[in-house]
């Protein structure tokens, strides 16, 4: 996904890498339940759900690592009401 911003999509990216980063080095020892488990004591996560952002429910994708909280969503057409997985929203909160 890309952003209006560089700034964004610089945090984006980086928030998004330190997560795979960690959890490919426990998924090349371990199982996907397990690099998950041991991603998540060294403080990274991912997680895909519904979630209530700015009192509206949204498919959203979130990463925590231990400096960021990241939540990234998509837009709706207006047309169709799918979601567009190339145009959204993003929030990254200092942790």
């Amino acid at each position: 996904m890309t952003f209006n911003s560089s700034q964004l999509q610089q945090y984006f990216e980086q928030i998004t890498n330190q997560y795979h980063r960690v959890y490919n080095r426990y998924a090349n020892e371990y199982d996907d339940e397990i690099a998950f488990l041991k991603a998540r004591e060294d403080g990274y996560t991912m997680v895909t759900d519904y979630k209530i952002i700015e009192g509206n429910e949204e498919f959203a994708t979130s990463f925590t690592t231990p400096a960021f909280k990241l939540d990234m969503w998509y837009e709706t057409d207006p047309y169709s009401g799918k979601r567009d997985y190339n145009r959204g929203f993003i929030r990254v909160i200092a942790s």
